[in-house]
């Protein structure tokens, strides 16, 4: 394992938040102009041939694209849900599903999709959440549609959800949403580094009962060395360790939060990680690796669910070059 870890260290590739993924961005946005003025009947139109050539022209995210969904049918086999080896049309389905949860964002900011097309499953229910009076940290990722999430809560639960992003990656996306819904962004916190007076105002937030989104299946853009190793779809995969810090800072509950697509419908599932994130000086390191192995493992257990609803389109087990030369932690 130390050997693998060594060589991913010594491997180069640029940070996920510096890959040139204008691409998938420019033609989410050209999407949203006509759905802005065509709606979905339009869309399905434009969608095919756009989406064709952006899987023929960016072979960076193709090859991530193929890399994850052939590792899915690798550890599925017999059960996988592509007959073959996954191809240039599993790639297209893929981006299709990715913008397809684009325009979803749009549909929940804009109350277009019923509150009974969000069902909650599982035993934690947000709402008994909301009732206990504590607010806490929901751990989510960039599988499923997490912003559908947010959309829901607006002005249905006597609490505010909170989410932290890096938001400079999806400035364009972001702009053209904001076009559709001016509120789009109240409560979503942009962030290149955790510091005192954030952390400060995060505490405030959950000591008035309110809760707080952070992705944790991508390492930090300003210190991706930061991070640890966690088996993920057969093969170590680096996770950050600055979600888990911040969870033991704030001295929370934690949750791991899922809202995955079902033909038109979203399943909202949420599991207790710890009704507190402890991190003892003497086992620090341990208890690190812990906590993001339950969270990996929860992860591939829905990747592997919901393959064509992952998205993200860089090599998720190679480190960005930033992390070279650096010691992990």
């Amino acid at each position: 394992m130390a050997k693998m870890q060594e060589i991913r260290l010594m491997q180069q590739q640029e940070h996920w938040a510096k890959q040139q993924e204008s691409g998938s961005y420019s033609g989410i946005r050209f999407l949203l102009f006509c759905y802005r003025i065509g709606g979905k009947f339009l869309i399905l139109l434009v969608l095919a041939p756009v989406l064709w050539y952006f899987v023929c022209s960016n072979s960076r995210a193709r090859q991530s694209s193929l890399k994850f969904l052939q590792k899915v049918h690798q550890q599925l086999g017999a059960a996988s849900p592509f007959q073959s080896t996954p191809g240039y049309q599993q790639a297209y389905l893929h981006f299709r599903s990715f913008a397809l949860e684009a325009l979803a964002k749009i549909d929940g900011w804009l109350g277009r999709i019923p509150a009974d097309h969000i069902q909650q499953q599982g035993q934690v229910q947000f709402a008994d959440l909301v009732a206990g009076g504590k607010g806490g940290i929901l751990m989510g990722s960039h599988l499923g549609n997490l912003e559908l999430c947010r959309a829901m809560s607006a002005g249905k639960y006597h609490t505010r959800i909170h989410v932290l992003v890096f938001t400079r990656h999806a400035a364009a996306f972001n702009k053209a949403l904001r076009q559709t819904n001016p509120q789009v962004e109240v409560n979503l916190i942009q962030v290149d580094s955790i510091n005192p007076v954030l952390v400060m105002q995060l505490k405030e937030w959950v000591e008035q009962n309110e809760f707080i989104v952070i992705v944790g299946d991508r390492i930090s853009v300003t210190a991706p060395e930061r991070m640890v190793f966690a088996p993920f779809l057969g093969e170590p995969a680096p996770f950050a360790i600055g979600p888990w810090v911040l969870a033991s800072v704030l001295e929370c509950p934690v949750y791991l939060m899922f809202c995955m697509r079902e033909g038109d419908r979203y399943q909202l599932t949420l599991e207790e990680v710890a009704d507190q994130v402890v991190l003892p000086r003497k086992n620090r390191q341990q208890a690190l690796e812990g906590y993001i192995r339950q969270y990996a493992s929860a992860l591939e257990q829905y990747a592997l669910r919901y393959p064509l609803q992952w998205f993200n389109f860089y090599d998720f087990w190679q480190l960005p070059a930033a992390a070279n030369n650096k010691d992990p932690q």
